[in-house]
């Protein structure tokens, strides 16, 4: 098995952080009368749990980097690869989103997250 990659674990740990943020800034954002007022579904069916569904997200996307840092060689799998990938769109889709509806602090964030991801990506791509 290959070294442990110190940039996949500071990705994976980047990761945990923000899905901790995004549980605890969703306590305000959910607040919003807008996540009560979904046509036709229950108030908490589409907007809250959605929510939480993205912190899930965020904290399954940590677990998978840090399986990658324990094997960065993963990385050079095709599924891995395409894995790695599409997680990082969705990165940049979701930081482009925050910053053209004027929300720059978590456009920041996430486009920072995204960039790391990509280059400690692109670094075990190359190095394992």
């Amino acid at each position: 098995m290959a070294s442990s990659s110190v940039s996949l674990k500071a990705s994976a740990f980047s990761f945990v952080v923000l899905a901790v943020g995004h549980t605890l800034g969703g306590t305000q954002w959910t607040a919003e009368p807008a996540y009560r007022t979904i046509a036709g579904t229950k108030p908490w069916a589409l907007g809250i749990v959605g929510w939480f569904q993205g912190s899930a997200f965020l904290f399954t996307t940590g677990i998978l980097h840090y399986q990658w840092a324990r094997n960065p060689r993963a990385l050079q799998e095709p599924t891995n690869k395409a894995i790695a990938i599409i997680l990082n769109a969705a990165l940049w889709a979701s930081s482009a989103w925050y910053f053209k509806h004027g929300i720059k602090e978590n456009g920041w964030v996430v486009g920072a997250a995204a960039a790391w991801q990509a280059w400690s990506v692109v670094r075990a791509w190359l190095k394992y």
